[in-house]
């Protein structure tokens, strides 16, 4: 069993020497430090260390956002590790996946986050599905018959806003077809 440590630091911290220095007390064999700011940052070395665990190792960070990423990716990266038999310890949060505890809570916020990913692809289909929907039901155009009623409302000196609302259009929808509607009325 090997005990992995990774550090992420800043490009404006001036040194790894804290997180380092936690990653030595916590018997980290060895330690792979990547220099990067932001969360979408390129991290070689925290590819090379995933890629140095084996099955029985422990990859230990300091904190949980030196892994950088989405909450999502996070569960994503920790699930791999559970796969693959590799347990997993953040220092700060008191996270130990070793125990049951740690096993728990990451299995419990995985599933959380694979609900949130589902709800939000629903959610996204069912507004897609609805704005398709709108878009579809809008009304093209008024016929000829439903614009001779218009005329007829309009001449009896109903408001516009009035007779747009009863043929169910917008008052510039109206406006429009009335504008575009030739004299002889042939439409």
């Amino acid at each position: 069993m090997a005990v992995i440590g990774y550090a992420r630091i800043s490009d404006d911290d001036a040194s790894p020497d804290r997180q380092q220095s936690v990653l030595e007390a916590a018997a980290c064999e060895r330690i792979y430090i990547d220099r990067a700011t932001g969360r979408r940052t390129r991290q070689p070395f925290l590819v090379d260390a995933l890629a140095s665990l084996r099955e029985g190792d422990v990859f230990v960070v300091t904190r949980l956002d030196r892994l950088g990423g989405s909450v999502a990716s996070l569960l994503d990266l920790v699930s791999g590790l559970d796969e693959r038999g590799v347990a997993f310890r953040s220092l700060d949060e008191g996270i130990d996946e070793i125990g049951p505890w740690g096993r728990y809570f990451f299995r419990t916020a995985a599933a959380l986050a694979g609900h949130e990913r589902t709800v939000d692809a629903e959610t996204g289909l069912a507004a897609a599905r609805r704005r398709r929907d709108a878009r579809s039901s809008r009304p093209q155009g008024l016929g000829s018959r439903r614009l001779r009623i218009a005329r007829v409302l309009l001449a009896d000196e109903l408001p516009m806003r009035d007779v747009a609302r009863h043929l169910g259009v917008s008052e510039r929808v109206l406006r429009r077809e009335l504008e575009n509607d030739e004299p002889d009325g042939a439409r």
